[in-house]
């Protein structure tokens, strides 16, 4: 242990999410690790608790939905008892996603209703955007895409209040599938546009969901006008 074991558990828990952003998860793992490490020989709860969330998002994104849950698992428990709600938030969000990718959507709901009551309670607008995107991904994937509509909505309207681009991005996404599983093409296309914009400006092709990428919204664009063939394509022009 060095003289600042505060100093270096922040740097390799930095490092870890820099990794984790450029997709290099094995790289991103050994940093989480060494932090976990670190922060229970110091005893520092809380950097034990963020260690544990940065490995859960790593094995999430590996698939490794097993070790991803008992990761963010263990970080609830301590989150909840240091008081840390935050923390808390974080984990419940990480939970909820797992859950989603499952296809395990009871599971997922509870999580992500637990995150958005405790959201409204402590007054996190980021955390509550992140509620309203889960719960309107369930609703969707539940084949359920008018309450669908009324979850991506809320998130829209957050997400453009607090400034955040890519979550706008990502609520046009969700309401953009929702409005293609009630057959309006046209709205439909018109939020993906708005969505491709978006991370167009911004300079980058994905977002942190799986479905939310400059690839993917344009292969959606193209499938609904190769689904009209016998009229004018659906106009682009945003």
């Amino acid at each position: 242990m060095t003289d600042d074991p505060t100093g270096e558990l922040d740097a390799l828990t930095g490092l870890g999410w820099v990794w984790w952003r450029q997709g290099q998860c094995e790289q991103a793992a050994e940093h989480f690790g060494q932090a976990l490490r670190l922060a229970r020989d110091a005893g520092d709860r809380v950097g034990e608790h963020t260690a544990l969330a940065g490995l859960g998002e790593v094995y999430l994104r590996q698939g490794r939905y097993e070790q991803a849950t008992n990761q963010y698992q263990q970080a609830l428990q301590f989150a909840r008892a240091a008081g840390d709600r935050v923390g808390e938030l974080g984990a419940l969000a990480g939970l909820g996603r797992i859950g989603l990718r499952q296809g395990r959507h009871e599971q997922a709901t509870y999580h992500y209703q637990q995150l958005l009551d405790l959201t409204q309670e402590v007054g996190d607008g980021n955390w509550q955007v992140e509620a309203w995107q889960g719960l309107g991904r369930l609703r969707y994937a539940a084949s359920h895409p008018d309450a669908a509509l009324v979850y991506h909505d809320q998130a829209l309207t957050l997400a453009r209040e607090l400034g955040q681009p890519v979550d706008v991005a990502r609520a046009h996404d969700g309401l953009a599938h929702a409005y293609h599983a009630l057959n309006n093409e046209e709205e439909a296309h018109c939020h993906w546009q708005h969505a491709l914009n978006i991370l167009t400006d911004l300079g980058i092709d994905h977002t942190d969901d799986e479905e939310t990428t400059t690839a993917t919204i344009r292969a959606h664009m193209t499938n609904l006008n190769q689904q009209r063939p016998s009229r004018e394509p659906i106009d682009s022009g945003g």
